[in-house]
């Protein structure tokens, strides 16, 4: 599905769901940021209901209930990035005046939420007559957006994080048929990918779109802390992973303990390797050497600007003085 097509006005999901006749599965929330609590909800949804409509916060409701300067990313930043989820079949923006409205006439649907979010949730009095059902998830300890922030702040990074679903690893292979004689054009990228934001989203939406597969190569834990410090990467490898797994772009993710994606690049044997934002030249040489040693080729593109992992993480401190390591 073309994540753009995801993104709908209030006016215009009613409309769409006039064709769907099966109750839908509702996730409400800020999404300043992807963490494992609302991902882990969105999983969970996803197995109640054929259909997830998430109906994110406007700033001034979200700002209502975050900590201060949160939330970082604008409105229709936090519904852009939310268009890139797979689970997702459509996301809107709600205030609380329509909001009423809104939920009665969306019925029947069931509310899926964490325990400890459902009563402050901003939505919950709006929803209370015409939702069909509330399914009250088991929220995953540690795992909000206030916990991960406290977390950097104490410097308890990587976080530790409760057991999760590990991404399934099916590299995709190289010359297989698309069913019209022609092998997959498979395309790779590598990176951290700690904190996603939409720099990262729409950068990876690129590179999907340049062929038929995308596999993302990230960096062990091990290899983010020699490259970027000791406080590094927020989030375990397990989670970067998942993270990435669930955005509808992205076909597979390989995890590489060296400090650079030679060897994994050499297995999958990439048509064409991505290259975006900031980089080393000489790495830049190296992987453009190797990939066009099999007759494939590098795409360099650029970054969205203002939009960085470190600098997510140096507006959540601002406010608690904390020193960035």
């Amino acid at each position: 599905m073309d994540q753009s097509c995801r993104v709908k006005f209030p006016g215009e999901l009613l409309a769409w769901r006039q064709q769907i006749p099966l109750p839908v599965a509702v996730v409400t929330g800020s999404f300043d940021l992807f963490q494992p609590g609302n991902l882990h909800v969105l999983e969970q949804a996803r197995l109640l209901a054929k259909q997830v409509i998430v109906v994110v916060e406007p700033d001034d409701i979200a700002a209502r209930h975050c900590s201060p300067g949160r939330p970082q990313n604008k409105l229709e930043t936090r519904v852009e990035m939310v268009s890139f989820l797979r689970h997702v079949d459509a996301v809107t923006r709600v205030s609380l005046k329509e909001a009423g409205g809104f939920f009665s006439a969306l019925a029947p649907y069931v509310w899926v939420t964490a325990k400890t979010q459902k009563e402050r949730d901003p939505y919950a009095a709006a929803m209370a007559s015409s939702v069909d059902r509330v399914v009250e998830v088991e929220p995953l300890e540690g795992c909000f957006t206030e916990d991960i922030i406290a977390a950097i702040a104490e410097n308890r990074t990587p976080i530790k994080l409760p057991a999760l679903c590990r991404p399934t690893h099916t590299p995709p292979r190289r010359g297989a048929s698309m069913g019209d004689g022609q092998p997959p054009m498979t395309v790779t990228v590598n990176g951290c990918f700690d904190i996603l934001h939409i720099g990262h989203l729409r950068f990876l939406a690129e590179a999907r779109a340049l062929g038929d597969s995308l596999t993302v190569l990230i960096n062990s834990d091990a290899s983010v802390a020699r490259y970027k410090g000791v406080t590094r990467p927020v989030f375990p490898e397990v989670f970067r992973a998942a993270a990435l797994k669930a955005l509808d772009c992205v076909s597979d993710v390989v995890v590489f303990q060296g400090d650079n994606p030679l060897d994994e690049m050499r297995q999958l044997r990439p048509h064409i390797h991505v290259k975006g934002g900031s980089y080393e030249p000489d790495r830049v040489r190296q992987e453009r050497e190797l990939v066009e040693s099999w007759g494939g080729h590098l795409v360099c593109t650029g970054m969205v600007e203002g939009f960085s992992t470190t600098g997510f993480i140096r507006k959540a401190l601002g406010s608690k003085g904390a020193i960035l390591v």
